[in-house]
């Protein structure tokens, strides 16, 4: 959630890297443009403005589009660590203003509008605001090891999820939640999302990575119907071209490949293999 003290080019690096650009468009196109338009009445001092605006311009809006790479580190540094997060050591490891951008960029590659400002100042009860649908539900990350979060913390997350009027709280943690807790949860507007959840929930925004590579690694286990490589003597692997003019087609490969660079095509049924030179690409 954005911080009170939290200054405009700070909210725009924890904003999508676009909005810095189109920010620092606008500052350009109404400081060189739309102000000289309004404010030319013929006086001097008009001029004197119209002539400071239009020099301050370039600078402004460079100033506000620093914002825009920094948002990109962020978003592909999060993407990174939400990929390898597998383990609750993964998970103690972390920073804690980790811990909150790895929930965050779960929800964000779940299609919500994720709103968070990743700084060391008060959140006032909430950490992630998220958006979908028009309905708002909130988030509070608790990086705590040791320590369960206990029914105290969400009877006060219960008074700030009434006053923001918002449809679910939210409360992650890396560790566990006492058994008060839970109860307490229950009967109201709450998911509680302890370590071993969240990984489970993380795991589920792999499934495409993992599949490809279980495909590949099955693709390239050579089984009893493979041919041998004439120059080695090593069985060959069915395999795929992924680019060039054959690109699509499958494709015999020497298994000790690249030592072995020998290729062959699929045999007809009943006939023995035929060299195939082709440039495929495993």
């Amino acid at each position: 959630m954005a911080k009170r003290n939290d200054h405009l080019l700070v909210l725009l690096t924890d904003a999508p890297w676009w909005v810095s650009v189109v920010v620092s468009g606008c500052a350009f196109v109404a400081l060189t443009y739309l102000f000289p338009y309004y404010l030319d009445n013929g006086t001097v001092a008009s001029e004197g403005f119209i002539n400071a605006s239009q020099s301050v311009a370039i600078y402004l809006s460079s100033i506000l589009l620093l914002p825009a790479p920094i948002s990109l580190l962020k978003r592909f540094t999060s993407r990174k660590r939400l990929l390898k997060t597998a383990s609750h050591a993964h998970l103690h490891q972390m920073h804690w203003l980790d811990f909150e951008a790895l929930v965050g960029e779960y929800y964000r590659q779940k299609g919500f509008r994720v709103t968070q400002s990743l700084s060391h100042a008060p959140d006032g009860g909430v950490d992630i605001e998220l958006r979908k649908d028009e309905e708002l539900q909130l988030v509070q990350c608790k990086h705590w090891k040791a320590r369960k979060v206990g029914v105290k913390v969400l009877r006060e997350l219960y008074g700030v999820m009434l006053d923001r009027r918002a449809k679910r709280m939210i409360v992650v943690t890396s560790g566990n939640f006492t058994t008060e807790a839970i109860t307490f949860a229950a009967s109201k507007h709450f998911e509680l999302i302890n370590g071993g959840k969240l990984l489970a929930m993380i795991e589920e925004t792999k499934p495409k990575r993992e599949a490809v590579r279980e495909q590949l690694a099955t693709r390239d286990e050579p089984n009893s119907h493979s041919p041998v490589c004439p120059k080695c003597k090593s069985p060959m692997v069915l395999r795929m071209a992924k680019q060039g003019k054959h690109q699509g087609s499958s494709f015999y490969g020497c298994s000790r490949f690249p030592q072995c660079r020998h290729i062959e095509g699929i045999p007809e049924v009943g006939s023995s293999p035929s060299n195939n030179k082709e440039n495929a690409q495993a």
